[in-house]
Parts: C-alpha cells; sequence; structure tokens
C-alpha cells in the first residue's frame, strides 16, 4: 500500500498483520480452474436453526472482497482491500438470508461455493485458519483517510471496466489522497470522494452518506434524457435519493402508455410494476418495470413474477403480437428476470456467462434460459428498450434476445450489466461497485455502451421531446400489428 504520510504506529502493525488476508492474492493468477457447481450440489447451510458443521469456517472471496464467518453461534461478515479490513455491522439472520443461504463443496478441484440461491450467483472463497489480525485491530476505522482508502483500494483490485471507462486508479489515488489525508472531518472528504468517482457514468458505483445531518449520493450514469432528470433533480430540494425520485418521473410518462391501451383491458400486478392490455390490431401489451417481486428472499420474489406473468399471458395467449415494454425497468434481480423469461423460451438457450474480474481462477457461470412448465408466449415479441433499461432489465434483455421470435426495438440499453457489489463503510456510508464481467452467448460484453436495439425507434431523443415515449411505443405497436 502506497501511503503519502507514514502509517501511525498500530496501523502499520495492522497492515503487516493482514498478511494472512493479502496472501490469498497470489493464488489467483494463472488458469481458470474452479467451474461452477451444479445447483444439486448446493445445499442449505442453516438445518435445524444452526449452520451446519460441514459449512463452517472463515472464507474469503478474493472476487468480491468479502470474508465471511460462519461457527454454531451465527454468521458475520467482514470487508477487505489493499490490507484493510473492516467488520460489516450486519445481522447474522440477515447474512445468512441474503448472501450465504446455500454452500457447496468440491474436493478436485478443491473449492467452497457461497450462494445466496441454487440459481444466484456463485461465490468462490478460500478457506482461512484464523482471523486476520487487520479485521479485529482495535484503530479508529472511522477517520476520513480510512474511508478514503477503504474506497480507492476496493476499486483499484475489484473495478471491473477500468478499460472501458478509461479509468487510471493509481493516478486518481496519488492524486486525492493528500487532500483525504488532510480532510478533518466526513464533509470535508465528501468533494474528494465525488473527484475519485467523476467520470465514471456507472449507477452501480456509487457512494451514499450522510454530512451534516444531510443525506448525499454520488453517482453518475449514461443517456441524454437521463443526464437531464438528473440535473433537475439536483437543482431542486428534496429528501429522497435520485432512484426514488425518478419512479415518481416513470409513474407520470407510464400514462402514455395507458393512452394507447384498448378501453378496458388494462390489468396489473405487483402494485402496478406489472401491467398489461389490448393495443389496436390483436396486439397484447405487457410492461414490467422492476424484475422484483413483492419482497421476501430471491426465491420468493421470483415466484410472485412467476405468477404475474402467468396470469397476463393467459389474458394475452390470443394476441398475434406482443409489445413488452421494458424502456423505464432500472432493474432488480436477475433470477427475476430468468423467470420472465422463461416464459418466452423456445428452447433452452445460453443468455450470457458472468465471473469476478479480480479472480481468474474462476470460470464463468453460465445463465441458460430453459422453457417453463406454465404459460408460455412464442409469437412475435417486440422488446421496447430505452437508455432507463437498467442492470436487471438489460440481463433480461440478454436473454430475450436469444430468442428467435423476440425483436429488440427502441433505443441502447443503459450499459451496467454487473451487480453492484455493496460495501458498507465504518463511517457509516454505503459504497458499491461493478465488480463482474457479463458477456452474451458470443462472448461479447456491452458494458458502458449498453444493448443496441435491432430496430430503432426514439424514445427519449438527444432532444427532449414531449410526449416521446408514446410516440415510440404507438410506432412500435403498428410494427407488431402488421406482422
Amino acid at each position: 500500500m502506497n501511503l503519502a504520510s507514514p502509517a501511525p504506529r498500530r496501523l502499520r502493525r495492522c497492515l503487516l498483520a493482514a498478511a494472512a488476508l493479502v496472501a490469498v492474492a497470489p493464488a489467483l493468477a494463472g488458469p481458470a480452474t474452479l467451474p461452477p457447481l451444479p445447483e444439486s450440489a448446493l445445499r442449505p447451510v442453516v438445518a435445524d436453526g444452526a449452520i451446519v458443521a460441514d459449512a463452517r469456517g472463515l472464507w474469503a472471496v478474493p472476487g468480491y472482497g468479502d470474508l465471511y464467518a460462519l461457527s454454531a453461534d451465527g454468521a458475520s461478515m467482514y470487508h477487505y482491500a489493499g490490507g484493510l479490513c473492516w467488520p460489516v455491522g450486519a445481522a447474522s439472520g440477515t447474512i445468512l438470508d441474503k448472501v450465504t443461504a446455500y454452500y457447496g463443496r468440491s474436493a478436485r478441484p478443491r473449492d467452497f461455493v457461497i450462494a445466496s440461491s441454487r440459481q444466484g450467483t456463485q461465490l468462490h472463497a478460500v478457506g482461512l485458519n484464523r482471523l486476520p489480525a487487520a479485521c479485529a485491530a482495535p484503530i479508529d476505522r472511522s477517520r476520513p483517510l480510512y474511508t478514503f482508502d477503504a474506497v480507492s483500494l476496493t476499486l483499484k483490485s475489484l473495478y471491473a471496466y477500468n478499460r472501458e471507462r478509461n479509468l487510471d486508479w493509481n493516478a486518481r489515488i496519488a492524486r486525492l489522497r493528500p487532500t483525504a489525508a488532510r480532510a478533518r472531518n466526513d464533509a470535508e472528504l465528501r468533494p474528494v470522494m465525488a473527484e475519485l468517482l467523476r467520470g465514471l457514468d456507472d449507477l452501480h458505483t456509487a457512494l451514499y452518506g450522510e454530512t451534516d445531518g444531510r443525506s448525499f449520493e454520488i453517482q453518475g450514469q449514461r443517456g441524454a434524457h437521463f443526464n437531464r432528470l438528473r440535473q433537475r433533480f439536483d437543482q431542486q430540494p428534496h429528501e429522497l435519493a435520485f432512484l426514488d425520485w425518478l419512479q415518481t418521473w416513470i409513474a407520470q410518462e407510464r400514462v402514455q402508455a395507458d393512452a394507447q391501451l384498448l378501453p378496458g383491458t388494462r390489468r396489473s400486478a405487483l402494485d402496478g410494476q406489472v401491467v398489461w392490455g389490448r393495443l389496436p390490431g390483436g396486439v397484447g401489451y405487457l410492461a414490467v418495470t422492476a424484475m422484483a417481486g413483492a419482497g421476501g428472499n430471491e426465491d420468493e420474489q421470483r415466484a410472485a413474477a412467476g405468477r404475474a406473468l402467468d396470469a397476463a399471458l393467459a389474458d394475452l395467449k390470443d394476441t398475434r403480437a406482443l409489445v413488452f415494454d421494458i424502456a423505464h425497468n432500472l432493474g432488480g434481480l436477475d433470477m427475476v428476470s430468468a423467470e420472465i423469461a422463461a416464459r418466452f423460451a423456445d428452447r433452452e438457450r445460453l443468455a450470457y456467462t458472468k465471473h469476478p474480474y479480480a479472480d481468474t481462477r474462476v470460470q464463468p457461470q453460465p445463465l441458460r434460459i430453459a422453457p417453463a412448465a406454465t404459460a408460455r408466449y412464442l409469437k412475435p415479441v417486440y422488446l421496447l428498450t430505452s437508455e432507463f433499461t437498467c442492470s436487471a432489465g438489460e440481463t433480461f434483455t440478454l436473454m430475450m434476445r436469444t430468442f428467435p421470435h423476440v425483436v429488440q426495438v427502441g433505443q441502447p440499453t443503459q450499459g451496467i450489466f454487473s451487480d453492484g457489489l455493496a460495501k458498507f463503510l465504518p463511517n457509516g456510508w454505503t459504497f458499491s461497485l461493478s465488480n463482474e464481467i457479463y458477456r452474451d452467448a458470443r462472448g461479447e460484453s456491452f458494458e458502458a455502451r449498453g444493448l443496441p436495439p435491432d430496430r430503432y425507434a426514439s424514445v427519449y431523443p438527444a432532444q427532449e421531446s414531449a410526449n416521446s415515449y408514446g410516440r415510440a411505443l404507438r410506432r412500435v405497436a403498428q410494427w407488431a400489428a402488421q406482422r
């Protein structure tokens, strides 16, 4: 670690004691030898109210910079980067439910895998004999310089898209760390962090916190209209986060879609996240604005989304074609995306692969979509996207593009495919970053540029135009009616 000023003696001891943790890194070089485990190999971490003995231990996940301590007493979690290590104040039940619900072992190659669900992302872990001293050292981790180091070293170690976004973390850190070292409090550190993240234009890489009793967020995005809305948001006094405020704007835009539906045909589910109806010419309409269920864990949300889609497709089964509108889908869970996409699968197909950028031992984990055993729609589908199609909305687009009866129309998507890896900082701030590489079935990545449509329709033009979304939707509906 390159320190701009001498570290306190206790911190120097802490960094030296972190060797047990940092020593994991050299093992990461070399060929990808760790394949994903089959879903059938994953077992619940908890049985009869306790963590099973086979899953207990200290497990570092190099591609994600996380460490899990699983014992008979429960679960605890740490983040680590560049010799730093700090505990996460999450409850044991939350960790077990949201992150470490399942585990699996492999003897050859030797591997230990953690996953939030059997279908979810597999985290390949390295076992440690003891908790590194850096994780428990009695130092003040809430200092501004520690916060800067925690964020900057995490980005340097784990951020996956440096080339695509023209980033040089070493240069940024060298330029900004002396200023961070002079910061006396979080309020003085905040502009330094804004400069550290300047120009990323990655909605998954962001910093959230509070200074002087006021909340803040440092976050960027792509797209002319997205940026216009951010500017409007920044010019107004408000208590909401930007993406929460954006939901109000989306609700106003959605009125334009409702106006296209034939009278009396509009239906909805999941508090309006799923809307369907009929358009002129025997065309069905289906909109999904979030890849999420109605709360609960991944399995519960997946089931809720599946029930909503079954109801919609039952109503629309006699239509000649379908306009599937995800122009305002800001994301959610990839597994919910997969549940929905299965209703449109003609046969099992590879949608994409993903792997952590920082752990070269790990082979890409494939996501395949097989036909659902319930309702299915195999007639022509026009999938409407825009710059507001983000994250799990984009992985859904990857899934749907593999089916021969689906055509992507509209505008390119946002270009943020990686999950947002959350880091909870010791000073109370929260940080997230993109650490995974997604590639389509042909091996191509669309990060930082988005998925281009097969057929263009101007949903949100560079020059703002009132009711442009409604006009684009009418145009796509006409294309569908002519099939």
